[in-house]
């Protein structure tokens, strides 16, 4: 019984606590971190730019005929992409209707 009336003394001991202070909201503006590095990528290294003329607009089944030689990545309209980058892969997007929309490094 002793317990239980320490536990509820405590308790109502921590409820009589001011409550903690907030920092105050910063409004001033975001810095721009375009040169950051961050948003750029490396450059063409896998030869995407070569291929996107003739791929873009063109059905998926055209990919094996474009004679690529590296490794390649067919991503699917809403399809599930893992997230590692690998700057000598080309990735091809798709559509929903199966037409090459985009041709990246990745």
């Amino acid at each position: 019984m002793k317990a239980l009336k320490a536990l509820v003394l405590l308790t109502a001991l921590a409820a009589c606590q001011p409550p903690l202070e907030t920092p105050p909201i910063d409004d001033s503006p975001l810095q721009d971190n375009s040169d950051s590095g961050l948003v750029e990528r490396e450059p063409d290294i896998c030869g995407a730019a070569a291929y996107r003329e003739r791929a873009v607009g063109q059905p998926s089944s055209v990919i094996p005929t474009l004679g690529v030689t590296r490794q390649i990545r067919v991503i699917p309209h809403g399809g599930i992409v893992t997230q590692e980058y690998s700057p000598y892969r080309m990735n091809f997007y798709l559509d929903g209707s199966g037409l090459i929309t985009r041709v990246s490094c990745g």
